[in-house]
């Protein structure tokens, strides 16, 4: 799991680090008569952070993903497997857009950063090395035949395909019971039976290179394992076609905190 970011650490330290002199409400912490402050004239401390789309929604990723091992059913699971696979996703949409708004060459960051004009997911992580690099700057190649990005193209595809799902027969899914009375479970590539092999290709199941199933009913926490595995062998790869740029100093995850109120002249010693 990701480790907090630091500057919620030093946010925390700003509020709590106070002592009960320095706190609003008087010399001795208490508070006016009337049981609260007047917000008017005496607005407290006040601190500022500059938030990271992408550090918010892979940590509540990790969160689902957490819960979807704990679940006491499958079908609670998958719920949350559900929910943490599109927020995973959503933390790539996010990281890509942010890096192009704080990297980006000025006269070329909209290409991938313009909500209005938006860009496939899977060419905006391919441009912006390109948008990003100064004039003349090497990266690694692009090969799209190269792991991790068959990959992460088909984490891309699963999420795709729910929200464009197509005509009913490529929606089919299938399930199987040793007992025609039993629980059902989704059926596995290797559990076809040979007289169905015809019309139920594996491929029509699950995802060829990372087994990601089609079915969003048939995803479970090991499924959630993969696509978090793609995801982040994805950064890692594109970091390095950056140079490092990406993560450099955690940039990617930092949300810096600096005290705005009371100003500097006028806080407490």
């Amino acid at each position: 799991m990701m480790p907090d970011d630091p500057s919620r650490d030093e946010a925390q330290g700003l509020v709590t680090g106070l002592t009960r002199h320095d706190r609003p409400g008087g010399s001795n912490g208490q508070e006016p008569r009337g049981g609260r402050p007047d917000a008017a004239t005496d607005p407290g401390w006040v601190i500022e952070t500059t938030f990271s789309p992408f550090h918010c929604l892979y940590q509540d990723a990790l969160f689902f993903h957490t819960q979807c091992r704990l679940a006491r059913s499958d079908a609670d699971a998958s719920r949350l497997a559900r929910s943490a696979l599109l927020l995973y996703v959503s933390a790539a949409e996010a990281l890509v857009h942010q890096a192009a708004e704080e990297l980006g060459r000025l006269e070329l960051r909209g290409l991938v950063a313009d909500p209005s004009r938006p860009l496939p997911l899977a060419e905006a992580w391919r441009l912006l090395p390109a948008i990003a690099a100064e004039s003349g700057a090497a990266t690694v190649p692009f090969d799209p035949e190269t792991p991790p990005w068959p990959q992460f193209a088909e984490l891309l595809m699963l999420r795709t395909s729910w929200a464009y799902p197509g005509p009913p027969g490529s929606r089919r899914a299938y399930y199987r019971s040793p007992r025609r009375d039993g629980d059902y479970e989704p059926l596995q590539p290797h559990q076809v039976p040979a007289v169905l092999r015809r019309t139920v290709a594996p491929e029509r199941l699950s995802f060829p290179r990372t087994g990601l199933p089609r079915d969003p009913y048939a995803l479970r926490p090991r499924h959630l394992d993969t696509a978090r595995g793609i995801l982040d062998a994805a950064i890692e790869a594109l970091d390095r076609r950056m140079g490092g740029a990406l993560t450099q100093g955690q940039r990617h995850r930092r949300e810096p905190v600096r005290l705005v109120h009371p100003p500097a002249d006028q806080a407490p010693a």
